[in-house]
């Protein structure tokens, strides 16, 4: 390899570092406080800084703050390569109040902050969620929820992206609207807190849709989200009569802890014989602790109008245990529950089958006697 070629890769290495020291720079954060509402972004050249109180409204033209609620504010303040501008606008009570700043001496608001804000408040809108209400109004009259789509590829952060979609997703949508709102979710915003944020703002009875929930459920990556999203649905009965549906969602999980707490949400006693027997043959042997297998399988009885057919179906969920303490618990449990001699006889026929221990095959034969 020649110098030339040599130089080159260098320079080429030493950009590749720039880009990524200056990538690596960058920070956003957001608060919010219940009063007031906060957002910097910083990198290496530059930082910019809003906090509001009080509702503020933005020009049609987005390009001034046309209103903002009694005893509010607005101040933003931006540094660029060390020369900095601030504006803080007020509410008094009466009228707004301005106050214009160039490194840190005041100026007149009028033409230059005026101007300043002017530039300023487009990308104080693609950033934070300032004036979103109106805007999304303003798209929505104007675009329908085409003209909202299109403006979240405009916004940066997920935090915003996805107050934009919440508010959108509170007009009333068509499905196909709503499923384009749940692709946008999926394709435009990477963290699962955030994603879930949108979902919450879909009814239930959308999510009769099965495509459009396990689209959702497989774009999640966290087991604690999948949960928070599929707990709710299970609650209604929208899953009513799609109890091996349900299952297969669960099984979507990984975490034992979070498929047993999504399932013990399911309505046992809307479940058919069919669909129980599912649960036992497919979901309890997807689930690895015996603890999590148990606690699952005493919420059926204890939830899933028990009779005889559906306990013996129970007592199947046991062959997929290793430990005879959680046997012989499950055991005992539906031994007092439902304790017909037909099932006292197979619950100690099951016993005998698969318990090693004499201590818990005693147990049971003192439950069954």
């Amino acid at each position: 390899m020649n110098t030339s070629s040599k130089t080159r890769i260098l320079w080429m290495l030493l950009i590749l570092l720039a880009s990524l020291q200056y990538l690596n720079a960058q920070t956003i954060s957001t608060s919010n406080n219940g009063r007031n509402q906060n957002f910097v972004y910083q990198d290496d050249n530059k930082k910019l800084k809003v906090e509001s109180n009080g509702k503020i409204a933005i020009s049609k033209d987005g390009k001034s703050i046309s209103s903002i609620s009694p005893g509010g504010f607005i101040k933003i303040e931006k540094t660029t390569f060390g020369n900095s501008r601030s504006i803080t606008i007020k509410n008094d009570g009466s009228e707004l109040q301005y106050e214009y700043k160039e490194g840190g001496r005041s100026k007149p608001f009028t033409p230059d902050g005026k101007a300043w804000l002017a530039e300023i408040l487009p990308e104080l809108m693609n950033s934070t969620t300032l004036g979103a209400e109106e805007r999304v109004d303003r798209l929505y009259a104007n675009g329908g929820a085409k003209a909202v789509l299109s403006q979240v590829d405009q916004m940066n952060g997920d935090f915003v992206k996805s107050r934009y979609l919440e508010l959108l997703m509170k007009k009333n949508l068509s499905q196909a609207e709503i499923s384009a709102c749940i692709d946008k979710t999926i394709s435009e915003i990477d963290s699962d807190h955030f994603q879930l944020e949108v979902y919450k703002s879909v009814s239930p009875n959308y999510f009769k849709d099965l495509n459009q929930l396990n689209k959702a459920i497989g774009a999640l990556d966290s087991d604690h989200f999948k949960t928070e999203l599929l707990k709710p649905i299970f609650k209604t009965k929208v899953m009513e009569g799609k109890g091996q549906e349900s299952i297969e969602l669960i099984k979507m999980v990984d975490s034992d802890h979070f498929k047993t707490e999504i399932a013990k949400s399911i309505s046992f006693s809307s479940l058919s014989d069919q669909e129980l027997k599912f649960m036992v043959d497919e979901l309890i042997p997807a689930i690895d602790s015996d603890h999590f297998k148990n606690d699952l399988l005493k919420t059926a009885v204890e939830k899933g109008n028990m009779n005889e057919k559906r306990s013996l179906i129970i007592l199947e969920g046991v062959k997929s245990m290793d430990s005879d303490h959680f046997k012989a618990d499950l055991l005992t449990f539906l031994c007092r529950k439902q304790g017909s001699e037909t099932i006292k006889t197979k619950i100690r026929e099951t016993a005998i089958e698969t318990i090693d221990s004499s201590h818990f095959l005693g147990e049971i034969t003192r439950c069954t006697s």
